[in-house]
């Protein structure tokens, strides 16, 4: 069954991380400090930066450069890359259950010339170019959008020296796979939050007759999730919170501290939105869905509001986390 909401984000595969530390929380407006004379003048650009549009704006058309590593499903052609704090991802990161990109900035090479693919830690130092207003990103080819870009750019390897000091816990956040189980928890606590939106897809049955799709009734949200081979299923298992927190307490409960909070928020909202589904708190409606052709009860949670809010703050704070990790 393909239910409405899906990311598009790519699963974080195997990660070996190198050289990443946790980043300031303000802006860092300085120039770049940098023995290569081609990033002189260039204002010191990271990842947390780029979550405030109004920062962004404020250096709209001027030089920047900042670290990262390129996804390794960068275009062949080399005609632009996806940025990213993370090495050796395949795809570009999203904010999950939508199309916009997170984490990730798309720099593109001066006229007439295409980048190299490498694996190593590069700055990029090119013009920031922020589109008009939030609610017009820009799009690509592959549908992503994005706040901004950097254009007329260039790359150079990041010398040893500049790296970061905090890569044995990165590393093991690496190696343990806990980011891309983190993201699965996020997806699961947006199905938890948002299950009237998603739907089952009409489809041709084998003498070719169309049966019409449907949104998911609240008996089928319980199937997803209490079956054991429901696509949820796994967020409910026991302890399935509390492993992800031992987990990173494994790592290192200092520098994953925020971390842990997240998921331990996570485990509150979980709780609270399963208990609105089998408390029956929402109603249903009969009415005509065009997209279906055919008429159907559609329901609504009586705190939706509540619970989306909940949902996108979860994910706003995952998403600054993220992106304090900077080389």
């Amino acid at each position: 069954m393909n239910t409405f909401v899906k990311s598009l984000m790519c699963g974080l595969m195997s990660l070996t991380l190198l050289g990443c530390s946790n980043a300031d929380t303000s802006p860092n407006v300085s120039s770049v400090t940098s023995s290569n004379p081609a990033l002189q003048g260039a204002t010191r650009l990271n990842f947390k930066d780029s979550l405030s549009f109004e920062y962004l704006k404020s250096l709209d058309t001027k030089k920047v450069a900042i670290n990262g590593y390129m996804a390794t499903s960068s275009p062949v052609d080399g005609s632009f890359i996806f940025l990213m704090n993370l090495p050796y991802q395949s795809c570009p990161f999203c904010k999950p259950n939508t199309s916009t990109l997170s984490n990730t900035i798309e720099a593109f090479p001066k006229k007439g010339q295409r980048f190299g693919y490498t694996t190593a830690a590069i700055t990029i130092v090119g013009t920031l170019e922020v589109a008009e207003s939030e609610a017009n990103p820009f799009t690509d080819a592959y549908g992503y959008e994005f706040a901004f870009k950097i254009v007329d750019s260039e790359y150079y390897l990041v010398p040893e020296s500049e790296m970061g000091e905090n890569v044995g816990v990165w590393q093991k956040v690496a190696s343990s796979n806990l980011i891309t189980d983190v993201y699965s928890m996020l997806d699961y606590i947006h199905f938890l939050c948002n299950w009237p939106t998603y739907y089952v897809r009409s489809y041709e049955d084998i003498d070719g007759n169309v049966v019409p799709g449907f949104y998911l009734y609240a008996a089928d949200a319980l199937k997803f999730l209490d079956s054991a081979n429901g696509q949820y299923h796994y967020g409910r298992e026991s302890g399935y919170f509390q492993k992800l927190i031992n987990r990173a307490k494994g790592i290192s409960e200092e520098a994953l501290a925020d971390l842990i909070t997240i998921i331990s928020d996570a485990s509150t909202l979980a709780t609270y939105a399963y208990n609105e589904l089998v408390s029956g708190n929402y109603t249903s409606e009969e009415q005509y869905v065009p997209m279906f052709d055919t008429t159907d009860y559609i329901f609504t949670l009586n705190n939706a509001a509540e619970l989306e809010r909940r949902c996108n703050d979860l994910y706003d704070s995952f998403e600054s986390w993220l992106g304090g990790w900077e080389l």
